[in-house]
């Protein structure tokens, strides 16, 4: 069964602001090809949802995997629905925990 990806609105802000983080320091290019992979792991999650360990510590059912590697990407998974939901992505070592604690 294909899930189905559904981001947090703020998600958007979260990859807008990798893009200036990285395009400052590293050029525009270098930063837009972050992002591509960084889409490219939030697109796998439709046929992978279950990838990675979960992190109930900080909220049940909470999964967070690398991606791109300096990105976290954090989301839930209901079978119920087969919806995955991204609820942030951060990078370079942002607090990504305090992060999904506001957003939930």
């Amino acid at each position: 069964m294909a899930y189905k990806v559904i981001r947090h609105p703020l998600v958007r802000d979260d990859l807008s602001d990798i893009t200036t983080l990285i395009g400052e320091y590293a050029g525009y290019s270098l930063a837009l090809n972050k992002i591509d992979a960084i889409e490219d792991a939030l697109n796998s999650l439709v046929d992978f949802p279950k990838i990675g360990s979960t992190r109930d510590d900080i909220l049940p059912g909470l999964r967070a995997i690398p991606a791109a590697d300096k990105a976290v990407l954090c989301f839930t998974v209901d079978d119920e629905t087969g919806v995955v939901f991204i609820i942030c992505v951060s990078y370079a070592g942002s607090d990504w925990m305090s992060r999904v604690k506001a957003r939930v």
